[in-house]
């Protein structure tokens, strides 16, 4: 980070497994969350950028092996390097403008908030968590009942595939159109076919006017010369035929006396032979050109002709072929257009009954995994401190996609006596992180987001429930890496490493710093969190105990 908030510069590299970021208010913990968005597409502040500079940086690099990134990765032909790596780059600017860059590559941040959703998560009070949006609770649910679903979805989607295409033939068909549409697109075929087949075209022929044209244009040219060279090859008073015949002559009267001069001769009179057909050739096509006007008035009307069939109907004679072939199917299709519709009519009911027995057999399976899914759920949320808490997977039919017919969202209440309602209306910063810790305890083997940044997940827990959310964190941390801020000793004893944001100041500014805290710095950082300001060795005893049990 460069001229970002309070801070001025500022590398950090985080380890593997649990990464634990502690600080006092106001230190500057959310700057290091907000800059992470930033690289994953958020939208930018100018706020955010340092007082009294112009330009500032967030660069994140990632390392990673997700089949799901490089598919992303593959659509916008963006390369990672030898080392699996890819850099992530926000350049802000004091006007309110920005510039992300993927692996030097200048992006839209629709695209890198595509590209960032297969690298990492973010769970706190401002980030706009995947469970809030209820289109990707269809995703999560099938994610944990894949085992379950994988064939039942296999087998809806062959039968999905096969309704689609036939229905896309009838819509083809039929076009949404009335029967005077119809007609003048009948008239128009008609027309268009007409017009080609008129042409008589052939194949080569383009090619053909053009040399011919060429011919006719440059005839006189062509005639001037070729009399010339048919004047020096034979015709002339001093000609090459008779001046090699003369030359043959003399070496026919000598060739008796050598071997080599017999071949000399031989050789004479064959090149004078050859010359004399060549000389017959030339007068051949002198004599068969034509001054007449009118061929090439012809042919220019030809290639005329040509070429507004090209403009209409494709930019060779092979193109104009398959547009005629198109068309002519068009056509027929049309003209026995009743016929066909019924046929597909009847294919739609035959093929929607298998769908609708598929896609019930996939709703069955999906209402057994919901079940199965809200009572794992609830356990681990209620081991999270949120016992009161009722989750629910509402089913409603839906028309048919290509993941069936439910139509799915998430029903949650978080306090006693409080009616059920859709997460993202009821669930706080705090609740909203714990009900996504809990989600990814469930789908740590199966989720392919290999990090997860977890913020404002203390809120409203102490004692117990805090050991117990920082044990879930690392075991999750095991699978994945995991970015936690955090204000509780019982979660930070959790730690394998563990960073402290402090904030300084020097000739009049702010500056906010990140350090990596040893076993002795830890242990002071977590004593810290237990009594502020006022540590004793009993404080200290007691740090190093919370960090022997997150041992065990």
């Amino acid at each position: 980070m460069k001229n970002c908030a309070l801070v001025e510069e500022l590398r950090l590299t985080i380890d593997e497994n649990l990464n634990i970021l502690t600080g006092e208010t106001g230190s500057g913990k959310s700057i290091i969350i907000d800059a992470l968005g930033l690289c994953l597409g958020e939208k930018y502040d100018r706020a955010f950028l340092r007082k009294g500079t112009e330009k500032g940086i967030v660069e994140a690099i990632f390392s990673s092996e997700s089949v799901h990134l490089k598919k992303v990765l593959e659509k916008y032909d963006i390369e990672l390097d030898d080392d699996n790596l890819l850099v992530i780059t926000r350049v802000i600017y004091d006007d309110g403008k920005s510039v992300a860059r993927v692996n030097g590559r200048t992006l839209k941040l629709s695209v890198l908030r595509e590209i960032s959703s297969t690298l990492i998560d973010i769970h706190g009070q401002h980030q706009n968590q995947a469970l809030f949006n209820k289109e990707t609770h269809l995703q999560f649910l099938d994610l944990f009942g894949e085992g379950e679903l994988i064939d039942l979805k296999n087998e809806y989607k062959n039968v999905y595939n096969e309704y689609t295409k036939v229905k896309n033939a009838l819509n083809i068909l039929t076009e949404n159109k009335d029967d005077m549409q119809i007609q003048r697109e009948i008239d128009l075929l008609k027309f268009q076919i007409n017009e080609i087949e008129s042409a008589n075209l052939s194949k080569d022929e383009y090619e053909e006017l053009l040399k011919q044209r060429d011919v006719f244009r440059n005839s006189e040219k062509i005639y001037s010369n070729l009399n010339i060279s048919y004047q020096n090859l034979y015709e002339g008073s001093v000609n090459a035929v008779d001046l090699i015949g003369s030359a043959s002559k003399e070496l026919s009267a000598i060739s008796e006396y050598d071997k080599a001069l017999s071949e000399y001769n031989e050789n004479v009179e064959r090149i004078m032979y050859e010359l004399q057909d060549i000389a017959r050739e030339i007068r051949n096509y002198k004599e068969s050109i034509d001054f007449e006007p009118y061929e090439l008035e012809q042919i220019e009307i030809r290639i005329d002709e040509i070429n507004n069939l090209k403009r209409k109907y494709g930019n060779s004679i092979e193109e104009i072929f398959n547009y005629h072939d198109n068309i002519k199917n068009r056509l027929d299709e049309i003209l026995n257009r009743d016929e066909k519709v019924e046929e597909l009519k009847r294919e739609i009911i035959r093929i929607e009954k298998i769908l609708v027995e598929k896609a019930d057999n996939l709703t069955k399976a999906r209402k057994l995994v919901a079940s199965k899914l809200e009572d794992v759920l609830l356990v681990e949320l209620k081991s999270l401190n949120m016992k009161n808490v009722v989750f629910k997977v509402d089913f409603e039919e839906s028309s048919f996609t290509v993941d069936g017919k439910d139509d799915i969202e998430f029903m949650i209440s978080f306090n006693l006596g409080e009616d059920i309602k859709p997460i993202y209306k009821v669930a706080s910063g705090g609740e909203m992180s714990r009900f996504m810790l809990a989600f990814k305890t469930i789908l740590a083997d199966i989720d392919q987001i290999d990090t997860l940044v977890f913020d404002e997940i203390d809120t409203g827990i102490s004692g117990i429930a805090a050991q117990i959310v920082g044990e879930k964190l690392s075991k999750i941390s095991k699978k994945k890496q995991i970015i936690c801020i955090t204000h509780l000793p019982q979660i930070a004893a959790n730690a394998d490493t563990h960073y402290c944001i402090e904030k300084n100041t020097a000739n009049d500014r702010t500056f906010t710093s990140i350090r990596k805290l040893n076993y002795d710095q830890k242990r002071d950082e977590i004593a810290r969190l237990i009594a502020g300001s006022n540590i004793t060795e009993k404080t200290i005893e007691h740090a190093s105990e919370i960090i022997e049990l997150a041992k065990k």
